[in-house]
C-alpha cells in the first residue's frame, strides 16, 4: 500500500483539523499544527495522509523536551478516519511514520519513538500499539495530566539500543491540553 504524506500547511490546516476532529471530536489540533507551520521546531511536522486523493487520516512527529537529552521522538496525532479503519491504513500509517522518525537519526540523537494515548479513549488503537511497540506503561506523574489515570505511554527503540522507559518523567501534557483549548477558540 502506498500512502502519500503531505505537510499541513498554510493551505490545508483547516482540512488537516477538520479530519483530527473527525478523528479526535473536542481536541483540537488546530494550534499545534499553527505552531508547526511556523517552524520554531524542526522537529515537529504534521501531515494529512492519502491514500489517492482521498484524505484517510492524520500523523505527526514531534519533540518537546530536549532531544539530545531524552533521544526521544513522539508520535503526534495519529488516527485514522472511521470509514477508513480496518484495512491496514492505521498499521501502515504507524510504521511509515516510524520511518520517518527513523529518517531524523542522521541528523540527531533520535534512540526512541514514543507515544501517548488514553486507553479509555483510544481504546482501539491499543491492539496496534501492544503489537508493534516495545515498552508499554502507566503515565501517573502527579503533576500532569493524566486522563484519569488511563495515560499509556509507549515507546520502539530505533535501534540497537537499551530499552529505556519514560519513567513518569514529565511530559507537560498541561501544556497540550492549554494549546488544545486555544486551538478550539481559533478553529471557531
Amino acid at each position: 500500500m502506498t500512502l502519500k504524506y503531505v505537510e499541513i500547511n498554510r493551505d490545508n490546516i483547516l482540512l488537516a483539523t477538520k479530519v483530527q476532529m473527525e478523528i479526535f471530536p473536542g481536541e483540537s489540533g488546530y494550534e499545534h499544527f499553527r505552531l508547526a507551520i511556523k517552524g520554531h521546531n524542526p522537529l515537529t511536522k504534521y501531515y494529512l495522509v492519502y491514500d489517492g486523493d482521498n484524505v484517510i487520516g492524520i500523523t505527526g512527529l514531534y519533540s518537546r523536551e530536549n532531544v539530545y537529552l531524552s533521544h526521544s521522538i513522539w508520535l503526534g496525532w495519529f488516527g485514522v478516519l472511521k470509514q477508513y479503519r480496518r484495512h491496514g491504513y492505521g498499521k501502515q500509517v504507524l510504521y511509515d511514520t516510524m520511518d520517518m522518525a527513523k529518517s531524523l537519526m542522521t541528523k540527531y540523537p533520535i534512540k526512541y519513538f514514543r507515544l501517548y494515548t488514553s486507553s479509555n479513549d483510544n481504546a482501539s488503537a491499543i491492539p496496534l500499539y501492544d503489537k508493534t511497540m516495545d515498552i508499554k506503561e502507566d503515565y501517573t506523574n502527579i503533576d500532569d495530566v493524566t486522563y484519569d489515570d488511563s495515560c499509556l505511554i509507549y515507546t520502539k527503540v530505533l535501534g540497537d539500543y537499551e530499552h529505556i522507559k519514560w519513567n513518569n518523567q514529565y511530559l507537560n501534557l498541561n501544556e497540550v491540553v492549554k494549546e488544545q483549548e486555544v486551538g478550539n477558540l481559533l478553529f471557531e
